[in-house]
């Protein structure tokens, strides 16, 4: 009986590894769905401008043959951002939007009809009920992206997963930590629009094609379901060797050992998954999600602690990917992430906020602490050794928390000082003390 059941195990065992490697494979190598904006789509589309906030650009929308042609004049007026812009809408009749979670890549066919300096926006709208208000359609999270050199990349690949959203959208909508990421899961609307910088004028922006392309399964779902099935599928062992204990004791104590053993490794494995997803693919610091328990952790009303957060932006690397590739560029981003890293104390947590820009949070530093350590954080930089013989220097904002002042207060604050920093020269320290409105200079 011993034998019988051992032989149906190991066939079991069998199977599960061969669906394992189907599964993978399927994932890997199988078809994409794929969502089509474009001519023969059934979806309202329709151009809009900043005359609804305030603004005096104008914009009008026509078809040619296959391509959507927006019309667009940029006008000057009080509104600071203006734009032209071109929706498609997603949601259905009963205005519930599409859960594009499981996508993973755009192609965008958008170019303007003549080249310029300014990029092209893209935007994936979202509806979440925890900060959405359907009524306010400024409550909506702005998942974008702007993209340049249209005509010489063409079309666009967008990896969603690169997608960020503006940390004045955060602000200004006071966003708690658990949604500053990008979010999919009921997009509202896709929207084309021109870039920031725009000046007064006349464009053309021509659209020929949307193409949103992903997997059946999203990877996370499948790798939970995969280890869930492994998960109990140990259980299920586990449960036979009970009951084989009470004809062979010694017997059940060496596969209780096998099976905790067991345990314990896809106790790790799910470890180092979670740990994956909180982590920046490129460089190996942290990601926004892996700030995320550092404010969840420290907030409470009536609690005094100490915490300070420096924003880091690296000065003029959009030059650097624009003169010497992005392959170049990633090089920058891994090395200036290891002399941050090399350079900071071992509580410390860095984080790629996004793109060029990180984050380092330094739990119980006052600010000037904290100012003293940008500062030799700069230094560091400056006088590092950089790939091509680069000279690269990088821009701080640091601010110390307030009493009861809100996570999203709290970044603003450093990011604002990030900002003047970057007005100021770049290559320096700003610091925010006790109210938004006052910056100190470090250098």
């Amino acid at each position: 009986m011993t034998i019988q059941h051992d032989i149906l195990k190991a066939r079991l065992l069998g199977l599960l590894i061969v669906i394992t490697l189907l599964a993978l494979a399927f994932q890997a190598y199988g078809p994409e769905k794929v969502l089509v904006l474009g001519q023969e789509s059934d979806l309202f589309i329709d151009s809009i401008d900043d005359r609804g906030n305030g603004g005096k650009s104008i914009s009008t929308l026509q078809r040619d043959g296959e391509k959507f042609i927006l019309n667009c004049e940029i006008i000057a007026s009080d509104y600071q951002w203006p734009y032209c812009e071109i929706s498609f809408s997603l949601s259905d009749k009963n205005g519930i939007g599409r859960d594009l979670s499981n996508y993973e890549q755009i192609k965008l066919w958008a170019k303007y009809s003549t080249p310029q300096t300014f990029g092209v926006r893209f935007q994936l709208i979202n509806f979440n009920p925890a900060y959405s208000r359907q009524e306010d359609t400024n409550s909506l999270k702005y998942n974008a992206i702007e993209l340049f050199d249209t005509h010489k990349r063409y079309p666009q690949i967008i990896k969603m997963s690169h997608m960020q959203v503006p940390t004045w959208w955060l602000s200004q909508g006071k966003i708690p930590p658990e949604y500053w990421g990008p979010e999919f899961n009921e997009v509202r609307g896709v929207q084309v629009s021109t870039g920031e910088h725009v000046k007064p004028g006349k464009y053309q922006m021509i659209i020929e094609r949307i193409e949103i392309s992903g997997k059946y399964i999203h990877d996370r779902t499948l790798y939970l379901i995969l280890l869930s099935l492994w998960t109990l599928t140990a259980l299920a062992f586990f449960v036979s060797t009970l009951k084989k204990a009470k004809i062979e004791l010694q017997t059940n104590r060496q596969r209780q050992q096998q099976l905790e053993d067991l345990n314990r490794l896809l106790n790790q494995e799910h470890q180092q998954l979670e740990e994956r997803l909180t982590r920046d693919p490129l460089t190996g610091v942290l990601n926004r999600d892996g700030l995320v328990p550092v404010f969840n952790q420290s907030w409470s009303a009536d609690a005094t602690h100490l915490l300070s957060l420096i924003f880091i932006d690296i000065d003029h690397f959009k030059k650097i990917n624009d003169t010497y590739g992005h392959n170049i560029g990633d090089q920058v981003l891994l090395a200036f992430a290891q002399v941050l890293s090399a350079n900071t104390r071992t509580h410390d947590l860095l984080a790629r906020w996004g793109g060029e820009e990180f984050v380092l949070a330094c739990p119980d530093t006052t600010l000037e602490n904290a100012c003293g350590l940008a500062e030799k954080l700069r230094l560091c930089i400056e006088e590092n050794d950089w790939p091509k013989a680069l000279h690269v220097t990088a821009s701080f904002g640091v601010a110390q928390i307030l009493a009861q002042e809100s996570p999203t207060d709290f970044i603003a604050r450093a990011d604002k000082a990030l900002y003047v920093a970057k007005a100021q020269g770049r290559n320096c320290v700003r610091a925010s003390t006790q109210a938004p409105a006052i910056l100190t200079a470090v250098k």
